[in-house]
């Protein structure tokens, strides 16, 4: 079975369909409506916009990436280690590029940055421990 950075291949496909599950069910199903109101869109907004929806799987699998990169680097095999380096990727690069957001923009709001974080570090956290599925500790 192929390997990206160390991790199976099975293993990277349902972390990155898990991160992009995670984001579905938080902005999609349940927090639809205080998502939309948080941003201040309306179902009116999207018109025009519907082709974006193929850009979606884009970020999980660039993110997912970078995960497994650093992980492998960091020669973490097991599951504290891999959530650690999750929890430590979002605490140190998802969560302050989203504040650049919060700091510098007028429209987006605290509540926002606090969905948004959410998002990204639960996908981080479930991510990175899918990636310790069927790992093969690489030989030092």
């Amino acid at each position: 079975m192929p390997r990206i950075f160390g991790h199976d291949l099975l293993a990277f496909i349902a972390a990155v369909i898990a991160f992009y599950a995670v984001g579905f069910v938080i902005y999609g199903l349940v927090f639809n409506a205080l998502w939309m109101s948080l941003a201040g869109y309306s179902p009116q907004d999207f018109a025009g916009h519907e082709w974006k929806i193929v850009l979606g799987p884009v970020m999980p699998i660039l993110i997912v990436t970078g995960l497994a990169f650093m992980l492998q680097a960091s020669r973490r095999s097991n599951l504290t280690g891999h959530v650690s380096l999750g929890f430590a990727a979002w605490l140190f690069f998802m969560l302050p590029s989203l504040m650049y957001g919060y700091a510098y923009g007028v429209n987006y709001p605290l509540g926002l940055l606090v969905m948004d974080g959410g998002h990204l570090l639960a996908a981080a956290l479930i991510a990175s421990a899918i990636l310790v599925w069927r790992k093969v500790p690489k030989a030092a």
